[in-house]
């Protein structure tokens, strides 16, 4: 598998008890993905190592915001162009944001695209993936 640990938020009040699982298998990932609630479990990170990882967030309403790195300078997201330009509300990293509604995935396109990640240290190719230009530097 090409990621090779798992880590995994758990917010009481305002502290984060979360785990570090190294090595983790598909079910644990797909557990863990399958867990988030947009309360208390508001992201995961699939890492490869220091540069490379795929972050999840929200899971509230079925709702979640994915983004991979492979050189920690360059982002990419996970879109859905079907959806309308309007915006939502998901809590990722134990903090409320608003993000564009076509960021805002469901289960099986972030299932998949976890799998592919966590498998090959790909973007699946069956997803529609933008760049963050907002962190581009000028």
């Amino acid at each position: 598998m090409f990621v090779s640990d798992l880590s995994v938020e758990k917010w009481v009040g305002n502290k984060n008890e979360g785990d570090l699982i190294e090595n983790p298998g598909w079910s644990q990932l797909e557990a863990a993905i399958r867990e988030l609630d947009g309360k208390s479990k508001t992201l995961v990170t699939l890492g490869a190592d220091d540069e490379t990882y795929m972050t999840i967030g929200g899971g509230n309403a079925e709702k979640y915001v994915i983004s991979v790195t492979f050189d920690n300078l360059d982002f990419y997201n996970l879109v859905d162009l079907s959806q309308p330009e309007e915006t939502e509300k998901l809590v990722v990293g134990g903090q409320e944001g608003i993000y564009p509604a076509k960021m805002c995935v469901d289960l099986l396109r972030c299932l998949l695209a976890a799998r592919t990640f966590s498998e090959s240290g790909e973007l699946d190719p069956l997803l529609s993936w933008e760049e963050d230009k907002s962190l581009v530097a000028v």
